[in-house]
């Protein structure tokens, strides 16, 4: 939906103030997703197995978290994404989650400017300083998510079918399943579209595509451990060949710096990080799938008669809850529609939905209370607002 206010650029000038503290977190601190991403691609540039741990061949194949002395790795993401790190796993590894972080930011920002200047919908310069120094956005940077590229690369997608190229935004939305599959839920949205037989032609075009381009380049041992790793609890994951780390591996418990034989020691993790998203489902696949998926056709029976972008948007924070193990940086996903509604909401209700990103994550509730607002979001906006979304 198109707004018609006048873009005054230089109030979104300050919006970049949180910047310098996003590089500071990025520098600081060992990025321990990240590393698992990095070492899946750097299996990968190795011939091996991106899903087990390859310690015992190599020190530079340790990870801190979710690895460290087990049989498998940290990487539990679709077989094919794993080559989509293998570039950055040539470069040393913190050069490399700077260089992440800082591609995760570059394309965070150009989204932003794209939905500015092509006037889809209005965004407040507070509503963005505020996203800036939120919890899931510090705990994104510090753990070295992907969570920002992948809400970057959704939003393209709906860009894209805004302006009527169906096959790229199918296309968008097939890659991020081939990379997190819990996005594909975003498919909901389209069910009433008009053109929505071509999408989800072009849809599955793409998906056969990308799966056969799957089995072409992952050997089968890849794909099997995949689906091994997906049915194993975080903190079930059986011990692998070694008993005991290397002198020069580990987290140093006094200080919670990272020692490595590939960077220097770095800091661990940040209070920030500590939190789920989907506490009570933790590690129940099924209930989680069943919840996320009647949450968003929730949300999609109530909004599909008012914007795509708006369903889209809610739709968007069930996200969390079909996913078992969604940590703070999940909430990522709230920030579309938080931009969205910041301006059409009641005043006296904007601190509501402000909440699921200035919580304490430790308080294990934002990514509930951002789903919740989602079903609810439209009962907040004033009488205009409810005119032009």
């Amino acid at each position: 939906m198109n707004y018609t206010k006048k873009i005054e650029w230089s109030k979104y000038v300050i919006c970049l103030s949180p910047i310098f503290l996003i590089f500071y977190i990025s520098n600081e601190t060992y990025a321990i997703d990240y590393r698992s991403f990095y070492l899946a691609g750097k299996s990968v540039l190795n011939a091996l197995n991106p899903y087990l741990n390859h310690i015992s061949l190599n020190t530079d194949f340790y990870g801190p978290v979710n690895s460290e002395l087990s049989k498998f790795s940290g990487w539990k993401y679709p077989p094919l994404a794993s080559y989509l790190f293998s570039p950055l796993a040539m470069i040393p590894y913190e050069l490399s989650k700077n260089i992440f972080n800082f591609i995760s930011l570059l394309s965070a920002s150009s989204i932003v400017f794209l939905i500015i200047k092509k006037r889809l919908f209005y965004i407040n310069p507070t509503a963005l300083i505020i996203v800036g120094i939120s919890f899931p956005v510090l705990a994104t940077i510090s753990r070295g998510q992907v969570e920002i590229l992948i809400l970057c690369i959704s939003l393209l997608g709906l860009y894209f079918y805004d302006k009527g190229n169906l096959f790229l935004s199918s296309a968008t939305l097939a890659f991020l399943g081939f990379i997190k599959i819990f996005p594909l839920l975003l498919a909901i949205s389209f069910l009433k579209s008009k053109r929505r037989i071509k999408f989800f032609l072009y849809l599955l075009f793409t998906i056969t595509i990308l799966y056969l381009l799957n089995i072409a380049l992952c050997p089968i041992e890849w794909r099997l451990s995949f689906l091994e790793r997906l049915t194993i609890p975080w903190n079930q994951v059986p011990a692998g060949e070694l008993d005991q780390l290397p002198d020069n591996l580990g987290i140093i418990k006094d200080s919670m710096m990272v020692r490595t034989s590939d960077a220097r020691n770095l800091f661990h993790s940040h209070f920030f990080v500590f939190g789920f998203a989907n506490p009570l489902l933790s590690n129940n696949l099924f209930l989680s799938a069943i919840c996320g998926i009647v949450g968003a056709f929730s949300c999609f029976i109530k909004y599909s008669k008012y914007s795509i972008i708006f369903c889209f948007f809610t739709i968007m924070n069930w996200i969390n809850i079909i996913n078992p193990i969604s940590w703070i940086m999940g909430l990522i996903w709230y920030i579309p529609l938080f931009l969205y509604s910041y301006d059409k909401v009641k005043p006296s209700l904007k601190i509501i939905i402000v909440l699921p990103l200035i919580l304490p994550p430790f308080l294990n509730s934002s990514g509930y209370l951002a789903a919740i607002i989602s079903l609810f979001i439209v009962n907040f906006f004033n009488r205009e607002s409810l005119k032009i979304i």
